[in-house]
């Protein structure tokens, strides 16, 4: 069995094209994040990374949003 295209890793750390499936969200930013849409088990799609640490573009289903980079270190996805 292959255990290629199962990476995980955080919102922050993806690269601008890549897709994800979002597995976990931290308890602290949960409430906040869902309003938006962000929930497990959503595809999750990384657009861009403001420079000097801003925030990231993302969309999720058919919602473009950004998130603050300390957001997304919380929110835990597993690469396409």
């Amino acid at each position: 069995m292959s255990n290629s295209g199962n990476k995980r890793t955080v919102v922050a750390d993806m690269d601008a094209g890549e897709v994800g499936t979002i597995q976990a969200i931290g308890e602290q930013i949960r409430h906040q994040v869902t309003s938006m849409g962000v929930r497990p088990g959503q595809r999750l799609e990384f657009h861009t990374k403001q420079p000097f640490n801003g925030p990231v573009v993302v969309s999720v289903g058919r919602s473009m949003t950004s998130l603050s980079r300390e957001y997304a270190r919380k929110i835990t996805v597993t690469l396409d």
